[in-house]
């Protein structure tokens, strides 16, 4: 089971880095061999077909474009859920171009030394819709 005293460091980890718009302190917690998904890594992944960015350089390549594609973005951790080996971040993302806010959750799954190995992102059905293309065919 994770403990309270390591989820909440995490969730520092997650909620300064991102609202600092700091790479380094984002990716702390992550494992050399981290696995991230989101409904939006085909989109602006490195080949338009990846489904997942494997490896904690591809990572920080990864979170250091968000970071320039929505400078001023901020989140707000909603909730915390705790499981066995998985944390979940239930959040509020806030847009600065003046896009109405929407809700995300992020599981996390973390090894026996604490480091987060996947990582995984969710986000509203009709938020996903309004930025991805319809499924080909």
């Amino acid at each position: 089971m994770i403990d309270a005293a390591a989820a909440r460091a995490l969730v520092e980890h997650w909620h300064e880095g991102w609202n600092g718009e700091d790479v380094d302190r984002i990716m702390a917690p992550f494992a050399e061999d981290v696995v991230f998904t989101s409904p939006f890594v085909s989109r602006v992944g490195p080949d338009g077909t990846s489904e997942a960015v494997v490896g904690a350089a591809a990572l920080r390549a990864y979170v250091t474009g968000a970071l320039r594609r929505t400078p001023g973005i901020r989140y707000r951790v909603d909730e915390v859920h705790l499981g066995t080996d998985t944390l979940v971040l239930d959040y509020t993302v806030t847009f600065p171009d003046g896009r109405p806010p929407t809700t995300g959750a992020d599981l996390m799954r973390i090894d026996a030394d604490g480091r987060v190995v996947e990582w995984r992102s969710h986000y509203p059905i009709a938020f996903v819709e309004a930025r991805l293309p319809p499924p080909a065919g």
